[in-house]
């Protein structure tokens, strides 16, 4: 019985993986609550049959971050807008409870790489094989694409940065792709991997590199090149002459890239993306400066400000500047409480800098992309800690015998 419940968690959790990220709005299926719920009362069932001794710690994150905080943020939000619907509030607050399929994940031992590479393949290899679709069959690419779009799958589009025109073939989860980073560089270039194991980390890299190219994710691309380069110089960190060949051809890049961007929009504050963003924080200024207290107190979770950005000029509860909505919804206080709640796994003694690499890289692009306060943010928050446990687990610090025994 105990086999059969721990394999149909792993099922669904596959499953819940596939629809994070192919229907992360949940508009095609509409199956991500009932399996996330299905997945927790397997967990519930496993443990009145065998009491499963889950980290004190991560009991009291999941607490924190998925009961105590939205609870007290609410409260802040029913104070300062009396009156005012908790819809947005609550979309928040139940994007937040995804957290909590780390207890199924845990308990059933799922190794939650397996899942989320598959996923992530997939996804990158349908971004490619859509870029060959347009070539070839461009009534079936607008077929495929107005489909995806309308489910809000993807954006598609095309994108234009001065004299640089590209296809954009965006998935609202491609930023998903950069926490396999830290453990494909670690099988490219780890002593103890065989050739086979390095040529096939070889090709997915260059498989989800070629993804966010093609997607136009430019702060995707550039963060997951910089997650490359920190990784290796990590895994490298004691060949000093290796780390600094290394570090010296990068910044050649660097100028050499800085150069080649100047004859195009990219860094220019007229593009529509970085219009967009700047108008996001101007507004988000205005709206401080009317309203100092915020920044101690936080606005409560789902609060909305007036953003005058280009192509928006609405009251809006949630935009692209993560990090600028974490201080309006809990003052800047509590934003930095929650972030450290979020790396707090990867301080444990028995760390792993790789998977920190992988996490504060995450949370880079997170920080630019509406993909933390959502089912999808807690997924990837969810694999992280889940590695961690197990890297935990399987580097305990066993005690020394005492001399004599």
């Amino acid at each position: 019985m105990k086999r059969m419940i721990i394999a149909s968690i792993t099922v669904l959790v596959w499953i819940y993986c596939g629809i994070a990220f192919f229907d992360p709005a949940d508009f095609i299926l509409g199956a991500k609550l009932p399996v996330f719920a299905m997945a927790l009362l397997l967990f519930l069932l496993l443990n009145t049959m065998d009491r499963l001794a889950l980290p004190k710690d991560l009991l009291f994150r999941i607490f924190l971050l998925a009961f105590l905080i939205p609870a007290i943020s609410l409260t802040v939000f029913l104070i300062r807008h009396p009156g005012q619907s908790l819809t947005d509030s609550f979309s928040l607050v139940k994007g937040l409870w995804a957290v909590l399929l780390i207890f199924p994940v845990a308990a059933a031992g799922v190794d939650l790489r397996k899942p989320v590479f598959a996923c992530i393949g997939a996804m990158a290899a349908t971004i490619l094989g859509l870029r060959v679709c347009l070539a070839f069959n461009p009534a079936l690419y607008k077929s495929i694409t107005s489909f995806l779009v309308d489910y809000n799958v993807a954006r598609i589009g095309s994108r234009s940065f001065g004299e640089i025109d590209v296809v954009m073939i965006f998935f609202v989860t491609t930023p998903l792709v950069i926490i396999s980073v830290p453990f494909l560089i670690n099988l490219i270039f780890g002593r103890s991997n065989t050739a086979w194991h390095k040529f096939a980390a070889v090709l997915f890299l260059g498989l989800i590199l070629s993804a966010s190219f093609v997607s136009a994710a430019r702060a995707l691309t550039i963060v997951l090149l910089l997650e490359c380069l920190a990784c290796f110089v990590y895994l490298n960190r004691r060949r000093g002459v290796l780390v600094a060949g290394s570090l010296a051809l990068a910044a050649i890049f660097l100028a050499a890239g800085l150069m080649m961007v100047q004859k195009t929009t990219l860094l220019s504050s007229g593009e529509q993306s970085n219009s967009t963003k700047i108008g996001h924080f101007k507004s988000f200024t205005e709206y401080i400066n009317d309203h100092p207290a915020v920044l101690l107190t936080g606005d409560g979770l789902g609060a909305t400000y007036f953003s005058g950005a280009p192509d928006v000029g609405k009251e809006v509860y949630q935009t692209e500047l993560t990090y600028i909505d974490m201080v309006r919804y809990f003052g800047l206080a509590g934003s930095l409480f929650i972030l450290l709640l979020l790396g707090a796994p990867l301080l444990l003694p028995a760390n792993n800098g790789l998977l920190f690499i992988g996490l504060m890289s995450y949370l880079i692009v997170a920080g630019n992309n509406p993909l933390l306060f959502n089912s999808t943010g807690m997924l990837a928050m969810v694999f992280f800690w889940s590695q961690q446990l197990r890297y935990s687990k399987n580097n305990a610090i066993r005690p020394t015998p005492a001399p004599g025994h």
